[in-house]
Parts: structure tokens; sequence; C-alpha cells
């Protein structure tokens, strides 16, 4: 969702202008969007929105143009505390971009936004009229940087007219007046731009009773006396002087580094921006030098070594460029050396790499034997090395950069083509290549015989494809693969040989990855050097320890690995590194190191899933390897990433066959972990209590004591559905002995958690959260965020369902604190649902909905559909509360949906019971029966107290609107007796459900 302030207010929506109703909600809209994300009190915006004319009761006034407004837009419009925010990002609002773009000084793209006058609709209120005119100064300071941009590059001609316009509708902003003068001269018209000069004072005579600013009467003084520095017809200056070719195309998303470059040239002699092949070096270096060019007496100089093959042969074409050749010349270093020594200039040479050695003698040379006032400036795949030289990676394009670029270029090629800046293929194209804009150039050429849906799909064979270069371009940038080529060809036997076998990692990889898996028949040590020297030739990208090639660089070294004949032994050696690296993190993501360790592999995700499917082909040849991996990845995929884990570890279970026990062992514990419904280990599930008691089985088997007493724990927590637990909490006991035998500090938490949740769902609240602080207490000496997060979430759950709300919000709030910064996605989900259900059992829909909505965002970024069904459930009831019968039906109805497709039985339950309370709510009691009697059995097998009484509850709704009163108030009555022995009082909600029974059944 966007939202547009520069010109008639528009909201926007997967592209397509939405009108919004009402004029006060437009108002409320553009006040929120003037600060989107931050939130505004209920005072301010009721004092922005009236003044000094509010309404009677001005906060009912103000809520009823909320809910007006949120009806249009959604959970956008969010309530924040005591007020309300627009959950939009900066990047939603035109405003709020054009704003940074001019401070970023991109005026052309800031201009670009400008559609007409902003907030004009509601300029008769002060805070539209003040943002206005904020808004109308930075467009008009954008306006007149722009122009100046376009003085620079001599574009005075065009200018004239624009300029003359300009300043007849903004009479008396002076420097417009400069720069029509300057635009004027330019051209040759110098009495021209001296009458616009007196013009201007007589106006501000006339108007202001005061003179012209000094800096406007120096450039009177300098029309009148040809000045040089003004760049005149006339001026006997070396403006012009230099051979910087004009640009052919506009040059997009460079224009913060070529105000880096520039500044650097200010103040250093050498500059050498390096990158890899296609990134626009070039590029970059032509439009710097047509920037700073007037910097320079004697001009800018373009030198092109591409071309040049014998490094004796640099001075020469140096020479040539500058027009000082003498075939006489003995020397021509001597004589380019004699040209530039005492001269003003900006010498650029370009595509120095495969001449670096020479290039960085032949340049310190010339910095050692000239005056300051020479300034190199260097293009190169890797840095020459000379001393004080200035080294600037330039980075591909980021995607918005990137696909305008495609934008343009395709327009170029086929103007008939339409395409939106939103364009998913265009923007799937920029990805693959990696922002790079000689292959996005290459395939935007495409255009004219293939859609851009057609060549996303066909960039898996990127260098057959991205072929269709101008002829007049340099062979090198003819195709994609002599760009790549190019920079191959100038490598090393060993430098090549890392290059290949470095293909085999997926988004990047570790130093010590490398010298595991790529030195087969090499001294692992020697892989740095070779490394560092792929770094230099900006080949690989070195990234706060860690290594990674773009993809096109990925995919040309694996066409190579491929015909070396090494792929097959460099993937073997890939999937045991990082299977010994999975077992190593495993015992490291329980305890106080766990946040780092999760962090280590989330990085080398796409290599352990890499891994994985070698193992999983090779499973004949090494059958254990497969399960090692995915036992020591049960503890990673529980926390964050269980629908994968969980497919992945019952089909490698399924197809294994003549394994050890022990590898099979930890791979059913991992199992066990991961089919635990919505990422909680203390929920009961068959299918894990089953994997549980294999694995301690096998575990005693192979004398693993430690193994089997946590698989105990996790058979044991099948006592929470249990009737009676006895049996179950003696496993905790057993387990806890053998535990603290063995002195694991960590388990014997955990089994104090499994006891706490058991007695929970047993009616033994108060000693159940005394074993909730416990072992919240252990698990904080042992500085371990899972388990702090996941008891303060289950002491937030037992604190809510025993009616202590405000302790269950401290809790809550504090395990979702704890899950944000350990990175534990499952337990921050859960967490935020908790937080909803506090404030639906509060009565308070509106504050709940918030939590309910992250609570969903992050179940769709996991792809958790059971997680997903608990935001679900609590929107279901907080509908309920407001009677929004339709929202009710609506979300229940998809949380049944999703419950019933994850065999996620407690939310079934609650599902049906939620559906049947909305349909009694409408009083469609028949539509109600099906889900109850379906509910009611279920719920008495899980042995959850609260569902059992709220499906009672319902139960004894439908007997009322039966006429049947005794047996209304008899379910009830169970429903009381259940609470009571479980220990779980009512909510509003339940308490009206309650109250509804009692006024329909009373005699």
């Amino acid at each position: 969702m966007q939202v547009r302030l520069l010109g008639p207010l528009e909201l926007v929506t997967d592209g397509a202008v939405r009108d919004v109703k009402g004029a006060s909600e437009r108002a409320l809209l553009a006040l929120l969007a003037t600060a989107p994300g931050r939130s505004f009190t209920k005072a301010r915006l009721v004092d922005a929105l009236w003044g000094e004319a509010p309404p009677a009761n001005p906060d009912n006034a103000l809520q009823l143009r909320v809910s007006r407004l949120r009806k249009q837009l959604g959970d956008v419009l969010a309530r924040d505390g005591g007020g309300y925010r627009l959950d939009v990002a900066d990047d939603d609002v035109d405003a709020v971009v054009f704003a940074r773009l001019i401070a970023q000084r991109r005026f052309a793209e800031a201009l670009a936004l400008w559609r007409g006058a902003p907030l004009a609709e509601f300029m008769d209120q002060p805070w539209a009229a003040a943002e206005a005119a904020r808004l109308e100064e930075l467009h008009a300071t954008a306006v007149e940087e722009r122009i100046d941009e376009r003085l620079q590059t001599g574009e005075h001609v065009a200018l004239v007219a624009e300029l003359e316009r300009l300043t007849a509708n903004a009479p008396l902003r002076e420097r417009l007046r400069g720069q029509h003068m300057l635009a004027l001269y330019r051209c040759g018209r110098t009495a021209d731009a001296l009458a616009v000069f007196q013009a201007f004072r007589r106006l501000l005579n006339e108007e202001l009773g005061v003179e012209p600013s000094a800096a406007l009467r120096e450039i009177e003084a300098g029309i009148l006396r040809e000045e040089p520095w003004l760049g005149g017809p006339s001026a006997r200056t070396n403006r012009g002087r230099g051979n910087v070719p004009t640009p052919l195309h506009s040059v997009i998303g460079r224009d913060e580094h070529v105000r880096r470059v520039a500044d650097l040239l200010a103040s250093t002699r050498m500059v050498t921006v390096t990158g890899p092949g296609g990134v626009g070096k070039t590029t970059l270096a032509l439009a710097v030098a047509r920037r700073i060019a007037d910097r320079y007496s004697d001009g800018a100089w373009f030198v092109s070594l591409a071309a040049v093959t014998d490094p004796a042969r640099i001075a020469d074409t140096v020479a040539d460029a500058l027009g000082v050749a003498d075939p006489d010349s003995a020397s021509a270093r001597r004589l380019v050396t004699a040209w530039l020594a005492p001269r003003n200039v900006l010498l650029v040479l370009d595509n120095c790499e495969h001449l670096a050695d020479a290039s960085a003698v032949f340049v310190e040379h010339l910095l050692r034997s000239c005056g300051d006032g020479v300034r190199v400036l260097v293009t190169s795949r890797e840095a020459l090395g000379v001393p004080g030289e200035v080294q600037l990676p330039l980075p591909p394009l980021d995607e918005p950069d990137a696909v305008r670029l495609f934008t343009e270029r395709a327009a170029s090629v086929n103007p008939d083509l339409e395409l939106r800046e939103d364009d998913q293929d265009v923007r799937r194209i920029c990805e693959a290549v990696d922002g790079m804009p000689l292959a996005i150039e290459l395939a935007a050429a495409r255009v004219k015989t293939l859609t851009p849906a057609q060549i996303a799909a066909r960039l898996d064979d990127r260098f057959r494809l991205l072929t269709v270069a101008p002829r007049t371009a340099e062979a090198r940038h003819q195709t994609l693969r002599a760009t790549v080529d190019w920079s191959h060809d100038l490598l090393g036997d060993d430098e090549k040989t890392l290059f290949r076998r470095l293909a085999v990692f997926r988004r990047g990889w570790t130093l010590e990855a490398a010298e595991a898996v790529c030195s087969a028949d090499t001294d692992p040590e020697d892989v740095l050097d070779v490394l560092g020297h792929l770094v230099d030739r900006s080949l690989i990208v070195s990234e706060r320890g860690r290594f990674r090639m773009l993809e096109t660089m990925r995919v040309y070294a694996a066409e190579r690995l491929g015909e070396s004949g090494e792929f097959d032994e460099v993937v073997r050696r890939h999937a045991y590194f990082f299977t010994a690296f999975a077992e190593e993190a495993e015992p490291h993501l329980r305890g106080p190191s766990q946040a780092r360790w999760l962090g280590l592999l989330r990085a080398e995700d796409a290599n352990l899933r890499l891994a994985l499917e070698w193992a999983a082909e090779h499973r004949d040849s090494d059958p254990d390897l497969a399960l090692r991996l995915a036992g020591a990845l049960g503890w990673y995929w529980y926390v964050g990433r269980q629908v994968e884990g969980t497919a992945y570890l019952r089909h490698t279970l399924a197809v294994a066959a003549r394994t050890s026990p022990g590898p099979r062992a930890r791979a059913l514990q991992a199992l066990s972990l991961a089919v635990r419904p919505v990422g909680c280990i203390v929920h009961p599930t068959r299918e894990g209590a089953l994997a549980a008691e294999e694995s301690m089985a096998l575990f005693r088997d192979v004398d693993e004591p430690g193994g089997a007493a946590l698989s105990q724990l996790l058979l044991a927590v099948e006592g929470v559905a249990q009737l009676d637990a006895a049996a179950h909490l003696q496993m905790v006991e057993d387990a806890r002995a053998s535990l603290r035998a063995r002195g694991d500090a960590w388990a014997i938490a955990l089994a104090d958690f499994v006891e706490m949740e058991i007695g929970l769902h047993h009616g033994h609240v108060d000693r159940a959260l005394a074993l909730a602080r416990q072992a919240s207490s252990a698990f904080d000496a042992l500085d371990d965020d899972w388990g702090r997060s996941a008891v303060l979430l289950h002491l937030g759950y037992g604190l809510r369902v025993a009616g202590r709300l405000d302790e269950a919000e401290e809790a809550l709030q504090r395990a979702v604190v704890l899950s944000r910064e350990g990175g534990l996605p499952n337990n921050l989900a859960r967490s935020l649902a908790e937080l909803g259900e506090v404030q639906v059992a509060r009565g308070d829909a509106e504050a709940a909905e918030p939590w309910f909505a992250e609570c969903a965002r992050t179940a769709r970024d996991l792809g958790n559909d059971t997680l997903l069904a608990l935001a679900e459930l609590g929107r279901g009831a907080a509908a309920r509360l407001e009677q929004d019968h339709a929202a009710a039906e609506r979300s229940c109805r998809e949380a049944l949906t999703l419950a019933i497709g994850n065999e996620f039985a407690k939310g079934v339950v609650r599902a049906r019971a939620g559906l049947a309370g909305v349909r009694l709510d409408r009083g469609a009691a028949d539509d109600a029966r099906a889900e109850l009697d379906a509910a009611l059995p279920v719920a008495r097998q899980l042995g959850d107290v609260g569902l059992v009484a709220g499906v009672l509850e319902q139960q004894a709704r439908l007997a009322a609107a039966d006429g049947e009163a005794e047996r209304a108030r008899a379910l009830l009555r169970e429903a009381d007796d259940v609470r009571a022995a479980g220990g779980r009082p009512r909510g509003v909600l339940e308490s009206r459900d309650a109250a509804l029974v009692l006024t329909t059944a009373t005699p």
C-alpha cells in the first residue's frame, strides 16, 4: 500500500489507485501519512484536525473517523498505545521518499515524484498548510539544484525557456535569476543576461526596497568582464578541453558514487574504482569526469586501455588520447610526463586490470613527477596498489535502480512495451543477475523477442541468453560470457582451481569451509592467499568474515567445475564438512552460545540444504550420513523451520536402511521435536511420542543415558493430554534423576518445564506456576534465550487462563523481547498470540488485533499454518467480542481449515466452538449443532479443561436456544465445575456467553 501526497491525495494498492471516501477520512489519512509508522497521540490528532473548534466529544469524534478510515484501509491503520499510526514504511509515502532523495542530492529522481501542489484539498487546516509549505520549498530547492547540474553538463540552450517560465512563476527567487543569467550568457546572449539582472533589481527595489545579493551582483560583474569562470562563449579558458565522450544514455543509480568519487578527487590524487566486469565502472568514471571537468583548467581526459595488450604501449595510448603523440619522441612516457607536469588535469585510465603491474608503475611515475594539479581516476577489476591510492569498490545496483535501468533500456528497444516499476518479472530478472548493469542491459535487449516473464524463465541458461549487445560495444562487453571470460583468463592456475571449486557453496562460505572443502590436493593454508587474490580481482565478495560469489560468477565457475572432473569430490567434501559443522553446532544450541550458533547455522542454511540433498542421494554408500546431519539439525529446525525439518526427517527415516542405532536415535529425537504443534516442545502429539519412545530405546541400546533421558522427557509430555498423568510424572522424575547424575542443568530445567505443563493442564496451577519460575530461573542462569522465552510464554499462558491477566501480560512481554533478541520465531509468534488473547480476556478487541496481526505475519514468514491458526482463532474471538459476525465466521473457518490440514487437534476444537458461538450469536442454532457434536468428545479426549469448559458453555447456549432450560443450566454447572477444578476463570467473552445462558434459561 502506498500513499501519495505530492499532488492530489492518492491511495495505491497492488498498483491501482483506490478511492478514499469521506473528506474527513481523507484528511486523517493525509495527516498520518506525513509521518508513516510514527504514533500520533489522540490529543495531537484532535488539535490538528479540529484546531480551535473541537467537537463536543473529541475522543468519540476521532474514534468514529478512525473507525471509518480503518474500514477502508484495514490493518495498516494501527492503534499505538494512546494514539494511532499509519503502519506503512517510509518508502510507501512519496513525500517521505521525496525529502530523502533531496537530502541525498538525487534531484532528478525526486522531481519525478512531483505531481502537483501537495495537500491542496486540506489547505484550510493549519497542519496541511505548514506541511505543504515545507514540501513546496523542498521542490523549489530541488528544481534549482537540478538546474545547476544541467548547467554543469552544458544544457544552457535547453534551459533558457524553462528558466523564463520558472522566474515568471517565482519572480523573487534570486537563485533562479542567477541561473537564467548564466544560461543566457553561455548561449552568447550577453545583453539579455544583463537585462534579466536589471529587471530583477527594479523588482526588488519596488517590492522590498532592497538590492540584489552580492552573489548575483558578482555574476553581473563577471558577465561585464567576460570572466572565464562563467564559461561563456568568449571566455579564454580550457572549458571544453579534454575528450570525455557525451553519454548516450542516462546514468542510473550512481549519483551517490559519483559524488563520493568527486569528493575523493578533491582531497586525494588517485582514486581507483574496482568491481567485477559489467558492474559499470567505466560508466561511473565518465559520469565523474563530466561532472568535475570544470575543476581542471586543462581539461579531463579519458584513456581506454581495454584494447591494449602490450604493457609497453600504455604511455603511447595515453599520449594519443592527450593529442601529444610525437613519432620522433624516444619516450612516450617522458613526453606525457612533460606535458602533464605543469598542468591542472584529470586523467581517467579505464580498464587497467589486464595491465595492472605496468599501469601501477606508469601511474606512480606520473604522480611522483607531476604537480598536485594532476589527478588520476582509474577503473580496474583489481586495485593497482600505488602508494596513496584510494580504492572504492563499486557494488551492483540495488533493486529499485536495477528495475529502472531495465525499464529504461527495454523502452529504447521496444517503445510499445509498457512496464511498471513493480513488475515482478523484471524484479526476478534483476535479482537473478545480481543487479549487474551489463547483464541487465543485455537482458533488456531481449524484449524485442521475449516477454520479461520468458526472459526470467530462461536465466538458468544466462550465458546463451545474454548475448545481444550494441554492435559498437567492446568485444569483452558483447556477451555476458565474454565479460566473465575476460576476468577468468587473467587468473593463474591456482586461482582458477580455487575459483571453480568455490562454486559448490551456496550463498556464501567461511574461510574454514573453503580450506576444508577446496584443498583436496593443496595445503589448506594456501587457500587464504589465493582467496585474497580472487577478492582483489573482484571475483569474490568479502563481507564481515564471509565470502560469496555473485550468482553469474557462481554459474560460470560451476560450469568450469563440471568440465574439470572434480565436481563429485568437491561436493562430497562439502557434504561431510557441513555435517561435521552441524554436529559441532548442535550442543551449543542449548545454553549461553545459543544465539551465536543459531546465527551461524542460519548463515549456512543454503549450504546445509545442499549437504542434505547430497546425503540423501548417496545413502546407499553412506547410510548414516543423512541421519547424522538431520539429527544434528533437529533443534535448529525446531526453533524456526519446523515445516521443512519435519518433512525431511519423516522422509529420511522412512527410506533409511542399514543405519547405525546412534544416528537413528538422534534423528528420531529430532523428529519428536519437529512435529510438535505450534512449535511447542510441551505440546503432546502421537507421532512425537512414538518417535521419542523408539529413540529412547535406541539410546539405551547404545548406552547414551543423556540422550535417553531427553527422549524420555519428550515422551512424558503426553501426560498433558492424559486423564491420569501419574505415570508420565514418574517418567519426568526418572529422567530428572538420570540428568542430575550427569549434571545436565539444561535438561533438568526442561524436566521442570515439562512437569509444569502437565500440572497446568491438570488443575495444579499454583504448583505449575512455581515450577515455571524455577525453570525460568534455571534457564536464566544458563543464559538460554529459548528456555527463558519458552517458559515465560507458558507461564504467561498459565497466568492468563488462571485469570491473572496483568501478571500474564508482563511475562509475555518479556517472552517477546527474548524471542526477538534470540531469533526464535516460533516462540515469538506464540507469545504474540498469547498477548492478543490477554486483551480478548480483558474485553479489548481493538488492543488485541496488533498482536494477532504480527503473529500472522511471523507465521506466514515461517510457512507455519499451525501458528497462523492461532492468530485466526484469536481474531475470531475478538470479532465475536465486537459482535462482528461476518469477521468472526471468516476467522474461525480459516482457523478450522488450517488446524484440520495440520492435524492441530486443539485448534480444531476451539475453531468448532468458535463457529458454534458466532452462529448462536446470529440466532442460527441448527448450524451450531454439528460443530459442537464434533468438538465435545475431542475436547474431553484431549483433557484440556479450558477447551472442555468452552464447548460445554456453547452446548448450554444451544440447549437454551432449543428451549431446554434445565439441560442448559446443567451444562453450564458442569462447565463451572470443570473451570473450578482446573482453575480456569472466565474471561469477558466467556462470561458474556454464560450470562446469555442464564438469561435465556431462567424460568
